[in-house]
Protein backbone atom coordinates (compact mmCIF):
# COMPACT_ATOMS: atom_id res chain seq x y z
CA UNK A 1 0.00 0.00 0.00
CA UNK A 2 1.11 3.43 -0.95
CA UNK A 3 -0.02 6.69 0.84
CA UNK A 4 0.64 10.57 -0.88
CA UNK A 5 -0.82 13.59 0.39
CA UNK A 6 -3.02 16.01 -1.35
CA UNK A 7 -1.98 19.12 -1.41
CA UNK A 8 -5.81 20.58 -1.86
CA UNK A 9 -7.09 19.41 1.73
CA UNK A 10 -7.04 22.65 3.90
CA UNK A 11 -9.24 21.54 6.45
CA UNK A 12 -9.02 17.81 6.70
CA UNK A 13 -6.27 15.34 6.88
CA UNK A 14 -6.63 14.08 2.85
CA UNK A 15 -4.85 11.33 1.25
CA UNK A 16 -4.57 9.21 -1.97
CA UNK A 17 -4.43 5.57 -1.19
CA UNK A 18 -3.07 3.21 -3.64
CA UNK A 19 -4.02 -0.50 -2.31
CA UNK A 20 -3.97 -3.84 -4.98
CA UNK A 21 -3.68 -1.82 -8.46
CA UNK A 22 -6.52 0.99 -7.59
CA UNK A 23 -6.87 4.61 -6.39
CA UNK A 24 -8.77 5.84 -3.48
CA UNK A 25 -9.11 8.99 -1.46
CA UNK A 26 -8.94 8.71 2.51
CA UNK A 27 -10.74 11.49 4.43
CA UNK A 28 -10.26 12.07 7.96
CA UNK A 29 -12.36 14.76 9.24
CA UNK A 30 -11.22 17.41 11.66
CA UNK A 31 -13.22 17.72 14.86
CA UNK A 32 -13.72 21.78 16.19
CA UNK A 33 -16.50 24.88 15.46
CA UNK A 34 -16.60 26.95 12.48
CA UNK A 35 -17.11 30.24 13.82
CA UNK A 36 -18.56 29.56 16.75
CA UNK A 37 -21.24 27.09 14.84
CA UNK A 38 -21.47 23.40 16.15
CA UNK A 39 -21.22 21.26 13.16
CA UNK A 40 -19.85 17.65 12.45
CA UNK A 41 -17.95 18.00 8.74
CA UNK A 42 -18.27 13.97 8.36
CA UNK A 43 -21.75 13.75 8.99
CA UNK A 44 -22.47 16.88 6.68
CA UNK A 45 -20.64 15.33 3.84
CA UNK A 46 -21.47 11.52 4.03
CA UNK A 47 -25.18 12.41 4.59
CA UNK A 48 -25.20 14.61 1.60
CA UNK A 49 -23.25 12.08 -0.63
CA UNK A 50 -25.60 9.46 0.15
CA UNK A 51 -28.67 11.53 0.20
CA UNK A 52 -27.70 12.21 -3.34
CA UNK A 53 -26.64 8.87 -4.64
CA UNK A 54 -30.57 7.72 -3.45
CA UNK A 55 -31.61 10.26 -6.01
CA UNK A 56 -29.28 8.66 -8.67
CA UNK A 57 -26.73 11.49 -8.59
CA UNK A 58 -23.77 9.94 -9.43
CA UNK A 59 -20.86 12.83 -10.87
CA UNK A 60 -19.75 12.71 -6.96
CA UNK A 61 -17.45 10.78 -4.90
CA UNK A 62 -18.89 7.11 -3.69
CA UNK A 63 -18.52 6.20 -0.36
CA UNK A 64 -16.55 2.87 -0.20
CA UNK A 65 -15.73 2.57 3.55
CA UNK A 66 -16.65 4.88 6.51
CA UNK A 67 -15.94 5.19 9.97
CA UNK A 68 -18.44 7.31 12.09
CA UNK A 69 -16.77 6.95 15.12
CA UNK A 70 -12.97 7.65 14.07
CA UNK A 71 -15.04 10.30 11.62
CA UNK A 72 -12.85 8.82 8.35
CA UNK A 73 -13.98 8.38 4.93
CA UNK A 74 -12.41 6.08 1.65
CA UNK A 75 -14.01 7.46 -1.64
CA UNK A 76 -13.21 5.76 -5.26
CA UNK A 77 -10.97 7.90 -6.38
CA UNK A 78 -12.02 10.21 -9.72
CA UNK A 79 -9.06 10.67 -12.55
CA UNK A 80 -9.60 13.65 -13.89
CA UNK A 81 -8.03 17.32 -13.53
CA UNK A 82 -8.56 20.49 -12.05
CA UNK A 83 -10.18 22.93 -13.83
CA UNK A 84 -8.04 25.75 -15.59
CA UNK A 85 -9.88 27.57 -18.41
CA UNK A 86 -13.77 27.67 -17.40
CA UNK A 87 -16.18 27.14 -20.49
CA UNK A 88 -19.52 28.15 -20.83
CA UNK A 89 -20.71 24.14 -20.73
CA UNK A 90 -18.28 23.97 -17.44
CA UNK A 91 -20.91 26.85 -16.39
CA UNK A 92 -24.46 25.08 -17.31
CA UNK A 93 -23.00 21.43 -15.83
CA UNK A 94 -23.03 23.18 -12.29
CA UNK A 95 -26.06 24.86 -12.86
CA UNK A 96 -27.99 21.84 -14.20
CA UNK A 97 -26.22 19.60 -10.71
CA UNK A 98 -27.89 22.16 -8.73
CA UNK A 99 -31.15 21.48 -10.39
CA UNK A 100 -30.90 17.92 -10.08
CA UNK A 101 -30.17 18.16 -6.53
CA UNK A 102 -33.01 20.24 -6.05
CA UNK A 103 -35.70 18.43 -8.89
CA UNK A 104 -38.09 17.24 -5.96
CA UNK A 105 -37.46 19.56 -3.65
CA UNK A 106 -38.95 21.94 -6.05
CA UNK A 107 -41.47 19.32 -6.23
CA UNK A 108 -42.65 19.03 -3.13
CA UNK A 109 -41.43 22.90 -2.02
CA UNK A 110 -40.96 20.91 1.88
CA UNK A 111 -38.02 19.09 3.14
CA UNK A 112 -36.91 18.22 6.39
CA UNK A 113 -32.87 18.24 5.23
CA UNK A 114 -30.74 20.28 8.08
CA UNK A 115 -29.62 23.58 7.51
CA UNK A 116 -26.34 24.47 5.62
CA UNK A 117 -23.60 25.38 8.26
CA UNK A 118 -23.80 29.35 8.50
CA UNK A 119 -26.91 29.53 6.58
CA UNK A 120 -28.98 32.46 5.55
CA UNK A 121 -32.14 32.38 6.18
CA UNK A 122 -32.48 36.36 6.39
CA UNK A 123 -31.00 39.55 5.10
CA UNK A 124 -29.74 40.11 8.57
CA UNK A 125 -28.16 36.83 8.73
CA UNK A 126 -26.37 37.39 4.97
CA UNK A 127 -24.48 40.67 7.18
CA UNK A 128 -23.65 38.35 10.42
CA UNK A 129 -21.63 36.27 7.76
CA UNK A 130 -19.38 38.77 7.70
CA UNK A 131 -19.73 40.65 10.96
CA UNK A 132 -18.78 37.10 12.57
CA UNK A 133 -15.78 36.82 10.59
CA UNK A 134 -14.51 39.87 10.87
CA UNK A 135 -14.82 39.34 15.06
CA UNK A 136 -13.24 36.38 14.54
CA UNK A 137 -10.06 37.99 13.05
CA UNK A 138 -9.73 40.08 15.97
CA UNK A 139 -8.16 36.76 18.15
CA UNK A 140 -4.59 36.82 16.20
CA UNK A 141 -1.90 34.87 16.25
CA UNK A 142 0.52 37.79 17.20
CA UNK A 143 1.08 41.61 17.28
CA UNK A 144 3.92 42.26 14.88
CA UNK A 145 4.88 41.80 11.36
CA UNK A 146 2.71 40.26 8.64
CA UNK A 147 -0.27 39.68 11.49
CA UNK A 148 -0.15 43.07 12.67
CA UNK A 149 -0.48 44.44 8.81
CA UNK A 150 -3.18 42.49 8.45
CA UNK A 151 -5.40 42.69 11.64
CA UNK A 152 -5.19 46.82 10.69
CA UNK A 153 -6.33 45.89 7.01
CA UNK A 154 -9.35 44.28 8.89
CA UNK A 155 -10.09 47.01 11.38
CA UNK A 156 -9.70 50.09 9.59
CA UNK A 157 -10.80 48.79 5.91
CA UNK A 158 -12.83 45.51 6.11
CA UNK A 159 -14.95 47.04 9.20
CA UNK A 160 -15.43 50.66 7.60
CA UNK A 161 -16.12 49.25 4.18
CA UNK A 162 -18.98 46.61 5.57
CA UNK A 163 -20.93 49.47 7.73
CA UNK A 164 -20.79 51.38 4.04
CA UNK A 165 -22.52 48.21 2.32
CA UNK A 166 -24.94 48.41 5.65
CA UNK A 167 -25.83 51.58 4.85
CA UNK A 168 -26.92 50.41 0.86
CA UNK A 169 -28.43 47.05 2.13
CA UNK A 170 -30.79 49.26 4.43
CA UNK A 171 -31.72 51.58 1.47
CA UNK A 172 -33.42 48.39 -0.17
CA UNK A 173 -34.41 46.84 2.92
CA UNK A 174 -36.41 47.69 6.15
CA UNK A 175 -34.85 46.90 8.84
CA UNK A 176 -38.37 44.88 10.12
CA UNK A 177 -37.74 43.27 6.45
CA UNK A 178 -34.17 42.64 6.83
CA UNK A 179 -34.89 40.44 9.76
CA UNK A 180 -37.60 38.34 8.50
CA UNK A 181 -36.88 34.78 7.59
CA UNK A 182 -37.53 32.99 4.57
CA UNK A 183 -40.05 30.79 4.14
CA UNK A 184 -38.99 27.29 4.04
CA UNK A 185 -40.38 26.92 0.01
CA UNK A 186 -37.61 29.85 -0.91
CA UNK A 187 -34.70 27.55 -0.02
CA UNK A 188 -32.56 24.87 -1.54
CA UNK A 189 -30.65 22.11 -1.25
CA UNK A 190 -27.17 23.52 -1.09
CA UNK A 191 -23.76 22.11 -1.15
CA UNK A 192 -22.18 25.29 0.16
CA UNK A 193 -18.84 26.35 -0.89
CA UNK A 194 -19.70 25.49 -4.26
CA UNK A 195 -17.44 26.41 -7.15
CA UNK A 196 -14.60 25.63 -9.50
CA UNK A 197 -12.20 24.46 -6.80
CA UNK A 198 -14.03 21.82 -5.67
CA UNK A 199 -14.60 20.25 -9.06
CA UNK A 200 -12.71 17.96 -11.27
CA UNK A 201 -13.22 17.27 -15.12
CA UNK A 202 -12.94 13.72 -16.58
CA UNK A 203 -13.61 13.59 -20.70
CA UNK A 204 -15.63 16.52 -20.54
CA UNK A 205 -17.79 15.76 -17.72
CA UNK A 206 -17.69 17.77 -14.93
CA UNK A 207 -17.74 15.56 -11.27
CA UNK A 208 -18.10 17.29 -7.62
CA UNK A 209 -17.25 16.84 -4.48
CA UNK A 210 -16.23 18.43 -0.35
CA UNK A 211 -19.63 19.06 0.80
CA UNK A 212 -18.98 19.30 4.49
CA UNK A 213 -21.13 22.25 4.82
CA UNK A 214 -24.39 21.52 2.87
CA UNK A 215 -28.04 21.80 3.77
CA UNK A 216 -30.70 24.04 3.19
CA UNK A 217 -29.88 27.92 2.15
CA UNK A 218 -30.61 30.81 0.46
CA UNK A 219 -29.74 30.34 -3.25
CA UNK A 220 -28.58 33.82 -3.16
CA UNK A 221 -25.99 32.72 -1.04
CA UNK A 222 -24.94 29.60 -3.45
CA UNK A 223 -25.14 31.95 -5.81
CA UNK A 224 -22.76 34.49 -4.62
CA UNK A 225 -20.58 32.13 -3.39
CA UNK A 226 -19.90 30.81 -6.92
CA UNK A 227 -19.32 34.36 -8.19
CA UNK A 228 -17.22 35.38 -5.34
CA UNK A 229 -15.04 32.12 -4.80
CA UNK A 230 -11.34 33.93 -5.07
CA UNK A 231 -9.41 30.39 -6.23
CA UNK A 232 -11.18 30.30 -9.69
CA UNK A 233 -12.22 33.68 -10.26
CA UNK A 234 -15.51 33.83 -13.04
CA UNK A 235 -14.80 37.19 -15.73
CA UNK A 236 -17.60 39.83 -15.53
CA UNK A 237 -18.59 38.09 -18.51
CA UNK A 238 -19.10 34.68 -17.14
CA UNK A 239 -20.34 35.74 -13.66
CA UNK A 240 -23.31 37.38 -15.88
CA UNK A 241 -23.97 34.14 -17.95
CA UNK A 242 -24.36 32.13 -14.74
CA UNK A 243 -26.35 34.40 -12.94
CA UNK A 244 -28.85 34.46 -15.84
CA UNK A 245 -28.72 31.03 -16.49
CA UNK A 246 -29.57 29.67 -12.90
CA UNK A 247 -32.03 32.38 -12.19
CA UNK A 248 -34.17 30.41 -14.92
CA UNK A 249 -34.03 27.45 -12.13
CA UNK A 250 -36.41 29.62 -9.85
CA UNK A 251 -39.65 30.87 -9.89
CA UNK A 252 -38.94 34.10 -7.43
CA UNK A 253 -36.32 35.89 -9.60
CA UNK A 254 -37.48 39.18 -8.93
CA UNK A 255 -37.28 38.59 -5.29
CA UNK A 256 -33.79 36.61 -5.76
CA UNK A 257 -32.24 39.18 -7.91
CA UNK A 258 -33.46 41.93 -5.30
CA UNK A 259 -31.50 39.92 -2.60
CA UNK A 260 -28.64 39.41 -4.41
CA UNK A 261 -28.23 43.25 -5.40
CA UNK A 262 -28.63 43.61 -2.06
CA UNK A 263 -25.88 41.19 -0.56
CA UNK A 264 -23.57 39.97 -3.15
CA UNK A 265 -20.69 42.75 -1.21
CA UNK A 266 -21.44 41.26 2.21
CA UNK A 267 -20.25 38.17 0.73
CA UNK A 268 -17.16 39.95 -1.09
CA UNK A 269 -16.41 40.60 2.43
CA UNK A 270 -16.82 37.47 3.47
CA UNK A 271 -14.32 36.30 0.97
CA UNK A 272 -11.82 38.61 1.76
CA UNK A 273 -11.95 37.41 5.41
CA UNK A 274 -11.43 33.85 4.71
CA UNK A 275 -8.41 34.53 2.66
CA UNK A 276 -7.15 36.77 5.73
CA UNK A 277 -8.44 33.93 7.98
CA UNK A 278 -5.39 31.58 7.24
CA UNK A 279 -3.20 34.38 8.72
CA UNK A 280 -4.98 35.72 11.95
CA UNK A 281 -7.31 33.27 12.77
CA UNK A 282 -5.57 30.59 15.07
CA UNK A 283 -8.24 27.85 14.74
CA UNK A 284 -7.86 28.61 11.13
CA UNK A 285 -4.12 28.11 10.97
CA UNK A 286 -4.42 24.85 13.17
CA UNK A 287 -6.61 23.36 11.10
CA UNK A 288 -4.07 24.05 7.78
CA UNK A 289 -1.60 22.39 9.93
CA UNK A 290 -3.80 19.37 10.64
CA UNK A 291 -4.03 19.14 7.05
CA UNK A 292 -0.55 19.55 6.10
CA UNK A 293 -0.98 22.36 4.08
CA UNK A 294 2.16 25.32 3.91
CA UNK A 295 0.46 28.49 4.30
CA UNK A 296 2.85 31.89 2.87
CA UNK A 297 1.32 34.18 4.96
CA UNK A 298 2.72 37.53 2.52
CA UNK A 299 1.22 36.06 -0.37
CA UNK A 300 -2.24 35.53 1.59
CA UNK A 301 -2.24 38.96 2.71
CA UNK A 302 -1.44 40.39 -1.04
CA UNK A 303 -4.13 37.83 -2.03
CA UNK A 304 -6.87 39.84 0.17
CA UNK A 305 -5.47 43.00 -0.81
CA UNK A 306 -6.07 42.71 -4.45
CA UNK A 307 -9.42 40.85 -4.11
CA UNK A 308 -10.71 43.98 -1.89
CA UNK A 309 -9.49 46.46 -4.71
CA UNK A 310 -10.73 44.90 -7.14
CA UNK A 311 -14.33 44.27 -6.11
CA UNK A 312 -15.05 46.07 -2.99
CA UNK A 313 -12.97 49.77 -3.48
CA UNK A 314 -16.12 51.30 -5.62
CA UNK A 315 -18.93 49.19 -4.80
CA UNK A 316 -22.68 50.08 -6.49
CA UNK A 317 -26.05 49.01 -5.38
CA UNK A 318 -26.47 47.02 -8.46
CA UNK A 319 -24.64 44.10 -9.36
CA UNK A 320 -25.32 43.47 -12.64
Amino acid sequence: MKIQTIVSGKNNLVRKVYFKNKKYIYKKYIKNNTNGIKYSRYNSETSFIKFLRKKNIKNLPSIIKTNPKTQENLFNFIEGKKIEKITKKDILQCINFIKKINKNIFDNRVTKYKKATEACLSIDSHIETAQRRIKMLSITRGKNGIYKKAAFFVKKTLQKKLVEIKKIVFKTYSKKDAAKKLEKKKLILSPSDFGFHNVIKKNSKLFFFDFEYAGMDDPVKLISDFICQPDHKLSKKQSLFFYKNILKIFSDRHEINRRFNAVIHIHRIKWCCVILSEILNKKYFERRKFAGSNINMAKCFAKAKKYYNQYLKKVNLKCF
